[in-house]
């Protein structure tokens, strides 16, 4: 059906009578008369009742106002998106990120996006790394902020990284780390030791325990690196996190980084979808991250990566 249709019908209700329709939307009244027929025929029911002064609504026809008006607004949302997307000005930026990632750095990102492009709208999402790969995969974010060492779908393109280093986390007085002075610690330096960390990097820390001959103690796993860090907070367990994750710690607790090469620091990613049409909103977004955040200054691009477009 004519989507027209559906902005008329709109109209007619609003409006009351065909005649005060056919006025505001300068159609013959004969026309309006015969598309309200046609809409009968198609969904098998009648619209209106013909009231005193206006038509009325009947049970089919307030149902399919309320479907009329859902239409008509998202067929307007997208020509205005589709609209300002050229010039980057409006539109909306769909944009996912890892809790782990510093939440200063994704502030400071879109606190800049939206100063510099106030009419755009911008909806976050926080995801784990993995779930935030099938979100770029099916097109319900366009941009990832991203943490870990998972191998990247062949349709999610990494456009800028860096690495972010693990990080030992823990509370002096609990009688875990408190005899080492160095700023650094190892795998052989952890041996025992209970030990709190994300799911995910269980298999790399196992592997570089094993490459030492080192006594891997996992005490608490979680999906996401707070567990972590409560279980250092309170004295129960060394939390291995991200560097990202550290920046806000709680009052007490210490950190050292992880010096040991058997372990492979993992990286911080910004993601986009490959081989899809990129929106201006988004090709915006990225020069702002080249420009603005820290991270990406120090950021290498690895061998094959495009860079982001201008």
């Amino acid at each position: 059906m004519n989507l027209q249709y559906f902005y008329n019908f709109v109209i007619i209700v609003e409006e009351g009578s065909l005649t005060a329709a056919a006025r505001k939307l300068n159609i013959a009244q004969p026309a309006l008369s015969n598309q309200i027929k046609a809409m009968e025929k198609k969904y098998g029911a009648r619209l209106f009742f013909r009231g005193a002064r206006r038509l009325e609504l009947t049970d089919a026809g307030r149902v399919l106002y309320e479907r009329a008006r859902d239409i008509c607004q998202i067929d307007q949302q997208a020509k205005n998106q589709i609209a300002s997307g050229f010039s980057g000005e409006k539109g909306m930026l769909r944009l996912g990120a890892s809790p782990a990632v510093n939440k200063k750095e994704i502030q400071r990102a879109l606190l800049g996006f939206v100063r510099e492009y106030p009419q755009t709208e911008v909806r976050l999402l926080l995801a784990r790394s993995a779930e935030l790969y099938k979100m770029l995969q099916n097109g319900i974010v366009e941009v990832a902020f991203a943490y870990g060492l998972l191998e990247l779908p062949e349709n999610v393109e990494l456009v800028y990284s860096v690495e972010n280093p693990m990080m030992a986390v823990y509370r002096p007085g609990a009688g875990f780390l408190d005899k080492i002075k160095k700023e650094t610690v190892s795998v052989r330096d952890l041996s025992g030791i209970p030990l709190a960390m994300e799911e995910y990097y269980q298999a790399e820390a196992a592997s570089a325990f094993r490459a030492r001959d080192a006594q891997m103690y996992v005490k608490s796993l979680s999906s996401l690196p707070d567990m972590a860090l409560v279980m250092a907070g309170e004295g129960l367990a060394v939390a291995l996190v991200p560097q990202g994750a550290v920046q806000n710690l709680p009052e007490g607790l210490k950190t050292k980084r992880l010096s040991d090469s058997s372990l492979h620091n993992p990286r911080l990613s910004l993601l986009c979808q490959k081989g899809n049409y990129r929106s201006r909103v988004v090709n915006n977004f990225l020069q702002l991250v080249n420009d603005q955040v820290d991270w990406t200054r120090q950021a290498k691009r690895l061998p094959g990566d495009k860079p982001a477009d201008k």
